[in-house]
């Protein structure tokens, strides 16, 4: 055999052997392929929370006419005390109108707003008397967030 011949074969082997390898790449690469799984593709949802929300708008005044009505020339009346009362309202503290006569207040619960009965007691300052009443109970359905009361005190006089 001639040395040539026999770098023929070698070639051949060689070139065979590349071709086996690559025959043998392709096949586990198909296999590998094949056994992929893709994860199944999730969507979230949306979820929304709702929660709880009612707000009382609460007013004091000097009714001066007495009428019980606040009256464009009648001041407000800062400093009257209001005690608020319901379900999940523990105030610890009073709550006093501002010098506009007002008072806002929020009630928080999480979860859906249910049927709920307050009740606001304004607490007449010292040389006032009531003129509305003094205590006002009211219920809020889901649909009714807001509730706003008017209270109207008069100066006591002293003669």
């Amino acid at each position: 055999m001639s040395p040539e011949k026999g770098r023929g074969n070698l070639n051949i082997r060689k070139i065979t052997h590349a071709i086996i390898m690559a025959i043998i790449v392709l096949v586990l690469s198909a296999c590998s392929a094949l056994r992929q799984v893709e994860p199944p593709t999730v969507t979230p949802t949306n979820v929304i929370m709702a929660d709880c929300w009612h707000s009382f708008q609460v007013a004091a005044w000097q009714d001066l006419n007495k009428d019980g009505l606040w009256g464009v020339d009648e001041p407000p009346l800062e400093g009257v005390k209001f005690n608020p009362g319901g379900p999940i309202m523990e105030v610890e503290t009073s709550l006093f109108s501002k010098a506009d006569g007002r008072l806002n207040l929020s009630v928080y619960h999480p979860g859906p707003c249910y049927r709920e009965t307050y009740t606001i007691t304004a607490v007449p300052p010292d040389s006032y008397t009531p003129t509305t009443p003094v205590s006002v109970t009211f219920t809020l359905n889901p649909n009714e967030p807001v509730f706003k009361a008017q209270f109207g005190f008069r100066p006591v006089s002293n003669k």
